[in-house]
């Protein structure tokens, strides 16, 4: 089963073209079974996560970069 999820903030994402970057603004978020996320924008394309430079969300009126943060791994010995 595949999930839409709408933000409840703006967001739009940004793709790496051959002569520009491009900046798709985000209608909805779909997450597969498999758990992989990918964008719908305004204009109905799809954007595997993959595709995407980097993404922001509008908060108190200026766009913020969404980072991730990898965890650190702990060695239990």
């Amino acid at each position: 089963m595949t999930e839409y999820i709408q933000p409840t903030n703006p967001i739009r994402v940004w793709q790496s073209g051959d002569s520009a970057n491009y900046c798709h603004h985000v209608f909805a978020m779909v997450i597969s079974d498999e758990r992989e996320v990918e964008f719908m924008t305004v204009n109905g394309m799809v954007l595997p996560r993959w595709q995407i430079m980097y993404a922001e969300v509008l908060l108190e009126g200026r766009w913020q970069a969404i980072h991730s943060h990898d965890k650190t791994v702990l060695d239990p010995h």
